[in-house]
């Protein structure tokens, strides 16, 4: 049996990137945020309401922030980041989570985004609930309760499909969970619960390369056998599928199972399609086979709910399943891996998975990683290991998957009617793919046509046989290939195979010359007529007498089995590490098995006893240590208050949380070496207090976070706590002299009057400590390290409020971090911020519709401010939210901002809406467009406001098109349009260059209302603002209208260069003035910019 740690939690900890606010006012909002992705993407605002109520919402530029639900006020939350995502975790979770009780994806903000589950795109939360299967009915009640509701019953994978309405998850967590917030736990007849998430498809001379050809010449096609494919659907019109599909099954919300990704189609055909649209040239590998098609894909995502109903429907009707989709592998069994180890053995299915697209980047994704399943990797036609082919080991337990590879390179299969995948092919009706996905099919095939030769083998001998009879890549170890690449033509002549398919080792404890020798029994079996002697060898990369086999020599009776002894010693002298190879049994007539083998060889470790002290000096019951490698990154969680593990020598960080029932601490360790056996005690008490003092007497705490970072060569790792209160927060060190040079730890604070809604004024503090962690924090602000920020916002929205924050980072590539307040605008506020930290700030604004009933506010639009440093004593002017709002390049702080190139790759992602002072901005829109020209002939044309674009690398003169329009509650800029002509070429090395375009900024004197006096003369000041390369303009125009753009009236223009001014005269009565200008540069490169109702009159 798979062995498993316990279920991951906080793996791969970053920066504090989230804040709590006040239950039952608008947001007051913690923003902290990495450095941007490659490319900045459009600015949009999206919101997850997590399964316990609470609401985490991700902006456009990666700040996040985080509300308390409804009657959770004085909730705490940890932050977290993995490999994988980005994590906010209430404190009343974090037991249930740590015990493997709730699944870590439901509060991984990157995943539950990407699955779509943000509150922009349903109301609902799916959810698979897990239950001991003689309490269904329990399981059930529990779980409609409160705003849950029953979608699926998958009692034959033991769990409940429900789904969570949004405004009741606060109470529905109530009512699945009891206990206290620092001892929760799980009703009666309820034993996990999951994230219905959503796995992703994996995406002429491949059937040949396996030796199908082979198979049919000797009368095995697959004639007679049913293979079941769980995808995206069927075209059934296709020529190549015609007469093929025995039954199709639509499990998503599709209407019917008819592909409209085609990747589906692409998939069955590589398994069964007669290549009748081609001549034959693109048959499949098993074209005698039928098909079952289980539709669980809508789109190229697909719900782990619909997947599992596949899953108990097809095993009851097929031999063989293919499932070319995945997602990643978390330690523990999850439902799917459960559900293929289950059918499996009920019904003696073959479950054939691809083993997922991640390179060497992360390990072989689920449910490939189930006991049961064959893995599948990919190969190109020369049997080398495809770069994209996920490798092993598997995830908790060190055993070897990718168990087999086919062919997964550029694979022509049935294109489907509505494909919307893929690339061309030779033939019309064909397209090429790439990918696992294309590969787990040619196995399913070989598969079938073993089915078709053994009917009586059961699915572990298919299985065997399949590995067995592979053929190995030279120069790829198992966890690459597994057995190696599948190969039909040799198993079809071969009657032997290993009933374990594979053999993986523990492997001793460091040191290892005392080790005991471990031996496993390997059990060949002989389903032909005649015996078979094999003769037995060990190939492997590790050192001689690492693997030893005996007897070397076995006769296997026909239709019976015999048995060696593989041992594995690790005492031998020789590299530590993972160690692996094949043991290879050869007979007559070119008989020969391979099974891949392998060992952890420890490498020198020692035993910890870990233990964990709350803040009154007993044994903590809520307590959690992680350590992590300083060079590799690699992480070690340990749960509990006494506590063992066992840890590789080396210098590691250390940071742990102790929670009681109102307080967390934060107990870190910048370096800590381990170079023998110990015992390492964890204090609560050695974490100090907050307690700040600013100027305004009656300034309270609206938000606190402490925070740890360690930055090594793999990125940051970190880990942090937040509350609201002084007393309920406390950081400090472990070891007082410990220090090290990559880590920064943090006090994030912001202070208003009363909740902080309308407060006339703030405090943003930010406070950092080199190498060492913060030992709590006492300070008396001082006026002399305040610098003041006269703030002024005015109205845009009808209805909306405002939410504004300053940020600071502490190093140019670090994180930013501050806090949104909110406030009623037209408003004007007094902002400090504290200048004895180092720290760069930015800043940035939000408009927001306030929250209907206990739901939450809709972001309409943003805007941002580059970083800036301030001095103490002095004070700052900002405006906010003021018109006029239009395309902008001003702001640009990184290499892909806005309109770039690297290579052929052009970049289009020009914020629309820029503020006038200069801010970039985005906001809400109904409709938008983006065309790009290389002269007059259309290169692309999408429906959003950005663009990426593959061109011709020559260089050439181009026209960019750009328009976007919006509505109530939106007053101002309804109607925003651009055009650009520039040239450009391809860009040589690794950092993207600007493109030589520019935009004009209007920045007219208007008052708190975006209005201006009507029924006299008025001037508008245009900027123009510039890429890199333009120039400065030698010529600006500027139209004005009246009447939203039907009429226009040319404007005169005086200045020069970048600053001109344009001359109005304002119509009397109240009104909206648009505007339109156009300038060129100095290269020849043109703007024209309209915006409709720039701003009020009257």
């Amino acid at each position: 049996m798979r062995r498993r740690k316990l279920p991951a939690f906080l793996l791969g900890v970053v920066t504090i990137t989230a804040s709590a606010t006040l239950a039952g006012a608008p947001a007051a909002q913690a923003l902290p945020a990495g450095a941007p992705a490659d490319k900045p993407a459009p600015s949009t605002t999206s919101s997850v309401t997590l399964i316990t109520g609470d609401r985490v919402t991700v902006r456009g530029d990666g700040t996040t922030s985080v509300e308390p639900g409804p009657g959770r006020r004085d909730m705490r939350f940890a932050t977290y980041r993995t490999a994988t995502g980005r994590h906010v975790v209430p404190v009343d979770a974090l037991r249930l989570l740590r015990a493997g009780k709730l699944d870590a994806r439901l509060f991984d903000l990157t995943a539950l985004t990407a699955a779509g589950y943000t509150d922009e795109r349903t109301r609902e939360l799916p959810l698979l609930v897990a239950y001991p299967k003689a309490q269904g009915g329990k399981a059930r009640s529990a779980t409609t309760v409160q705003g849950a509701r029953v979608t699926r019953d998958l009692s034959a994978v033991g769990a409940l499909a429900v789904r969570a309405d949004r405004a009741a998850r606060a109470s529905l967590w109530e009512a699945m969970t009891g206990g206290t917030d620092a001892a929760r736990t799980l009703q009666p007849g309820i034993d996990r619960i999951w994230l219905d998430g959503k796995r992703k498809i994996n995406l002429d001379v491949s059937v040949p390369q396996i030796g199908a050809p082979t198979a049919w010449q000797a009368g095995f096609d697959g004639t007679g056998v049913t293979v079941a494919v769980l995808d995206s659907g069927i075209d059934a019109t296709h020529p190549d599928l015609a007469g093929k599909i025995v039954a199709a099954e639509n499990f998503t919300d599709a209407p019917d199972a008819d592909d409209n990704v085609g990747h589906g189609t692409h998939v069955a055909s590589t398994i069964a399609g007669t290549g009748a649209a081609s001549n034959g040239r693109y048959k499949g590998v098993a074209p005698g086979a039928k098909l079952l098609i289980g539709k669980v894909c809508g789109t190229e995502f697909c719900e782990e709910s619909a997947i599992l109903a596949g899953m108990a429907w097809a095993a009851e009707r097929a031999p063989i399943i293919n499932i070319s989709l995945g997602g990643d592998d978390l330690e523990g069994i999850d439902p799917l891996e459960q559900a293929i180890n289950d059918l499996t053995a009920r019904y003696s299915t073959l479950f054939v998975v691809s083993a997922g697209n991640a390179g060497g980047f992360a390990p072989v994704g689920s449910p490939a990683s189930a006991d049961a399943a064959l893995a599948v990797g990919a190969v190109d036609r020369d049997d080398q290991v495809a770069d994209f082919s996920s490798r092993g080991p598997r995830v908790g337990d060190n055993a070897i998957k990718p168990e087999i590879t086919a062919p997964g390179v550029e694979i022509v299969a049935a294109k489907a009617a509505h494909d919307v995948i893929g690339g061309p092919a030779p033939v019309a009706g064909y397209s090429t793919l790439s990918g696992t996905s294309m590969a787990a099919p040619h196995v399913a095939g070989a598969a079938a046509i073993l089915v078709q030769q053994h009917p009586d083998w059961s699915s572990q001998q298919r299985k065997t046989v399949l590995m067995g009879a592979a053929k190995p890549t030279e120069g790829f170890d198992v966890f690459a290939q597994g057995a190696g690449r599948v190969d039909v033509a040799r198993a079809i002549k071969q009657s032997v195979g290993v009933d374990e398919g594979s053999v993986s080792f523990t492997g001793g404890q460091w040191p290892h010359g005392d080790d005991t020798p471990e031996s496993k029994t390997v059990t060949y079996r002989n389903s032909g007529t005649a015996p078979v002697t094999l003769t037995l060898a060990v190939d492997t990369t590790g050192p001689a007498g690492l693997f030893t086999v005996s007897p070397g020599t076995l006769t296997v009776p026909a239709g019976g089995t015999a048995t060696t002894t593989l041992t594995s010693d690790t005492s031998v002298d020789g590299p530590e590490g993972l160690l692996s190879g094949y043991l290879t049994a050869t007979g007559a007539d070119g008989l020969k098995v391979e099974t891949p083998i392998a060992v952890n060889r420890e490498p020198e470790s020692y035993d910890l006893t870990f233990k964990a002290l709350g803040r009154d000096g007993a044994a903590a019951e809520n307590a959690y240590i992680s350590l992590f490698d300083l060079k590799t990154g690699t992480q070690y969680q340990i749960f509990g208050a006494d506590s063992a593990k066992r840890l590789p020598k080396a210098e590691y960080g250390m940071y742990s949380f102790i929670d009681s029932e109102t307080e967390s601490s934060l107990v870190a360790q910048p370096k800590l070496a381990i170079t023998g056996p110990a015992t390492i005690t964890v204090d609560a008490r050695d974490a100090k207090p907050v307690d700040v003092k600013v100027p305004r007497a009656d300034a309270v705490p609206t938000f606190i976070v402490l925070g740890a970072d360690w930055t090594i060569e793999q990125g940051v790792i970190g880990a942090g706590i937040i509350g609201l209160e002084f007393d309920q927060l406390f950081a400090g060190q472990r070891d007082p002299k410990s220090s090290f040079d990559g880590f920064l730890s943090s006090a994030v604070i912001a202070l208003a009057q009363g909740d902080g809604v309308n407060s006339p004024y703030v405090y943003d503090l930010a406070y950092f400590r080199e190498q060492k962690m913060l030992d709590g924090l006492r300070k008396n602000v001082k006026a002399k390290d305040l610098a003041t920020i006269k703030a002024t916002y005015a109205t845009e929205a009808t209805g909306a409020q405002g939410v504004k924050a300053n940020s600071a980072r502490y190093t140019p590539d670090g994180s930013y971090w501050g806090v949104f307040i909110p406030f009623d605008p037209p408003f004007r506020r007094t902002e400090y911020v504290n200048t004895d930290n180092k720290a760069q700030w930015s800043s940035a604004f939000e408009q927001q519709l306030p929250p209907v009933g206990d739901g939450w506010p809709e972001t309409l639009a943003s805007a941002t401010a580059t970083p800036a440093t301030f001095r103490g004593g002095r004070t700052y002017q900002q405006e906010w939210n003021r018109a006029v709002f239009a395309p902008t390049v001003a702001g640009a702080e990184y290499d892909w901002d806005y309109v770039s190139r690297l290579g052929d790759l052009l970049w289009v992602g020009m914020p629309s809406f820029g503020e006038g002072p200069g801010h970039p901005g985005f906001s809400t829109i109904d409709s938008a467009r983006t065309a790009l020209y290389r002269g007059n002939t259309l290169v692309t044309e999408v429906d959003t406001e950005w663009a990426e674009v593959e061109l011709p690398a020559a260089a050439a003169d181009y026209r960019l098109e750009k328009s976007v329009t919006r509505s109530a509650p939106h007053q101002f800029s309804t109607q925003v349009s651009g055009t650009w002509t520039f040239r450009s070429g391809n860009v040589a090395g690794e950092t993207p260059k600007q493109v030589a375009l520019s935009t004009l900024r209007f920045s007219p004197k208007l008052d708190d209302r975006n209005s201006a006096p009507a029924g006299r003369p008025f001037v508008v000041p245009v900027h123009v603002d510039h890429q890199a390369g333009t120039g400065t303009a030698n010529k600006v125009t500027v139209d004005v209208s009246y009447d939203d753009g039907r009429t226009w009236t040319k404007a005169p223009v005086a200045g020069s260069g970048d600053h001109r001014v344009a001359a109005v005269w304002h119509p009397r009565g109240k009104g909206f003035v648009s505007l339109r200008a156009s300038a060129t540069d100095q290269h020849g490169g043109t703007v024209t910019q309209t915006v409709i109702r720039a701003y009020a009159i009257g």
